[in-house]
């Protein structure tokens, strides 16, 4: 080859990694933003809480939990079931770094569960990004019907949307307000027969509660509209279930707003929230038999899963 031209590639080559580094240094090729002070970022007119890198050893350590439950807790009468709620960002690839590595968090939460009697009920083809509030972390109940069907097509139940009536209320603005989302949006809740007849056993409080907790819709966490917020144990009877099954929830938030949807398929619905109560209280608390049972986690969760007790 003729010297020049070997040059001239060679300075056209440095000009190009020349070219790259600049629009590296300058995000060009960075897809993805980085979150504020917060942790916090904003995409499709949501405001998300960024995951982070995903954790694989907390997301074994949440494989264990669980197994370590239903070996000291569940009968041998007990189906038992996991499924793991995704965050806002699983359906925003692309626009926050570091980027969350969900495909592994996952697959290691689920190699930690293979054979471990717990049956997997998969949720990421249930959901959309419209599915979840705007300024805030949870889904909208509303929007549900999904997630229903996913988990009754496993646990052997099925609950018809359209046997409820949408209650819908202005003005909602959720937990990330405090960060800047204070643009309002629609709070939608679903009421039946038997939401209504429900009747809830708070742990937290002396007296009966309702379903629905219109009082904290005028609080700053509004979502607690749904079995009255974060609780250790709750229990929701259900006179007007179709069944005599019962269903012991293990649960975070996104729970309060799934399990109302469900009493007219369970009699008795128990919620258990080890975040708050030590694992080793519950059995003072719940007596299990052959209920049904559902380990039902955010991504939150799952890579900090410390905080499970």
């Amino acid at each position: 080859m003729n010297r020049k031209l070997v040059f001239a590639a060679a300075g056209l080559c440095l000009a190009a990694a020349a070219v790259t580094a600049l629009a590296a240094a300058n995000g060009l090729f960075n897809s993805g933003k980085r979150p504020d002070e917060n942790g916090m970022y904003t995409a499709q007119g949501h405001w998300v809480e960024a995951l982070g890198e995903a954790d694989t050893e907390s997301a074994a350590r949440f494989a264990e939990k669980l197994k370590n439950l239903k070996a000291d807790l569940l009968t041998g009468d007990n189906r038992a079931f996991y499924a793991i709620v995704p965050d806002k960002g699983y359906y925003l690839p692309g626009e926050v770094t570091p980027a969350t590595d969900y495909a592994a968090l996952f697959a290691a939460a689920d190699e930690g569960l293979a054979d471990s009697g717990i049956e997997k009920i998969d949720l990421t083809g249930a959901l959309t990004l419209e599915d979840y509030y705007f300024t805030d972390s949870h889904w909208r109940q509303e929007r549900l019907g999904g997630v229903v069907a996913a988990l009754g097509e496993t646990m052997g139940f099925s609950a018809d949307m359209n046997s409820f009536d949408p209650v819908t209320v202005e003005g909602f603005i959720g937990a990330y307000g405090k960060y800047g989302a204070d643009v309002p949006e629609e709070l939608t809740y679903m009421v039946s027969d038997a939401t209504v007849a429900a009747v809830c056993d708070n742990y937290q409080y002396p007296d009966s509660t309702a379903v629905y907790d219109l009082a904290r819709l005028d609080t700053d966490v509004p979502y607690d509209v749904f079995l009255s917020g974060a609780s250790p144990l709750i229990t929701v009877e259900s006179p007007l279930a179709a069944t005599d099954k019962e269903l012991v929830v293990f649960r975070d938030s996104y729970a309060s707003s799934l399990v109302p949807l469900l009493l007219g398929q369970y009699r008795k619905v128990t919620l258990v929230d080890i975040r708050y109560m030590v694992s080793g209280l519950v059995p003072q608390y719940v007596e299990f038999t052959n209920q049904d049972v559902l380990f039902l986690y955010s991504t939150y969760v799952v890579n900090q899963s410390a905080m499970l007790r």
